[in-house]
């Protein structure tokens, strides 16, 4: 069975695999009793340089790969943490890129988010880190399209 990306984007965008974009629900409340976690896909109001670097703004839903403190860097589409190999089973290989870098120590209250299809996703690797106060919360349903229901 083809593994695909956790949340699925209309065509034509660029990217995007599927004939309707994922509608979802996030829960608003859990951020206020416990921190977010590594590898939650989270519904957050996209920094202000987004609009610059992507071309789009306002609301976007992306994995959160760096917590505060971490130091995230890229081999060859490969994703490490303090420089530990990350396991990213919800990442088909095919959608990697093959992109090298590192960026800056994420600061206190900030996370590093990528998308799942790597090679057309616009995320923390050119826009920087979320700040927690933009986090709106973890998605927890899918309810678009009716045969895609249930959890991420």
């Amino acid at each position: 069975m083809k593994r695909l990306p956790t949340l699925h984007c209309a065509r034509p965008a660029a990217g995007c695999q599927s004939g309707h974009s994922d509608r979802v629900v996030a829960n608003r409340f859990i951020y206020r009793f416990r921190d977010p976690e590594r590898g939650e896909i989270v519904v957050f109001d996209a920094p202000a340089k987004t609009r610059s670097v992507c071309n789009e703004g306002g609301t976007f839903v992306k994995r959160i790969i760096g917590l505060p403190g971490e130091l995230v860097s890229e081999r060859s589409g490969v994703v490490y943490i303090d420089g530990r190999k990350l396991d990213e089973p919800y990442v088909e290989p095919a959608l990697r890129d093959e992109r090298t870098g590192q960026w800056p120590r994420i600061p206190p209250g900030h996370y590093f988010m990528m998308g799942d299809n790597r090679s057309h996703s616009c995320d923390s690797r050119s826009w920087g880190t979320v700040p927690r106060e933009n986090l709106i919360g973890p998605v927890v349903l899918t309810y678009w399209p009716l045969d895609r229901i249930g959890s991420p």
